[in-house]
């Protein structure tokens, strides 16, 4: 089930490229972020960021699903 934590997790990590920038700002531990990270991953089934970079940068998928992400917080805001 996906949780909504992680829309923001994500979209704090593509603005930052910065695991332990994105966690500070998340106000939890970078290894704690990184799991919240790696959960969306494996729920959706693909890698989002290329961590072999330093800014990470976002994959091809995880650019499509920056889109995505912007769209359900955008929707549930609405609920």
């Amino acid at each position: 089930m996906l949780n909504f934590v992680w829309l923001d997790d994500f979209r704090t990590l593509a603005e930052t490229g910065n695991f332990s920038r994105a966690a500070e700002a998340r106000q939890t531990t970078q290894p704690a972020f990184s799991r919240r990270i790696r959960a969306l991953e494996d729920w959706l089934g693909a890698e989002l960021f290329d961590r072999s970079t330093q800014p990470a940068k976002l994959t091809e998928v995880g650019e499509w699903f920056r889109g995505v992400a912007d769209e359900l917080i955008v929707r549930v805001a609405r609920v």
